[in-house]
């Protein structure tokens, strides 16, 4: 099987709206990375312009994911209050009672 260039930017393409997907559900942790088959020949120079464009938009995806996952590790990291916790405390003890 000799796959071409246009076959696997229309797949990187598709994988990358995929993604995005994901991210706008929430679900940076389902997020792979596109994996082109071995034998591609050299890009030829007529397919650089939407290559380097799909890179770019790789490159955004990257960073929204990380930056998900980042903004996850903070608010999971902060302690917990309890419901409770703002409930007034009695400054004294009533022995008589």
């Amino acid at each position: 099987m000799n796959p071409t260039w246009p076959a696997a930017l229309d797949a990187f393409e598709r994988h990358l709206d995929l993604q995005n997907v994901l991210l706008d559900a929430g679900r940076y942790d389902e997020v792979v990375a596109f994996a082109p088959h071995a034998d591609l020949p050299p890009l030829p120079w007529v397919f650089v312009v939407r290559a380097s464009g799909l890179l770019d938009r790789a490159q955004a995806l990257v960073e929204r994911a990380g930056a998900m996952r980042d903004d996850t590790r903070k608010r999971l990291a902060q302690p917990r209050r309890l419901a409770f916790a703002g409930l007034p405390v009695p400054g004294y003890v009533d022995q008589q009672a």
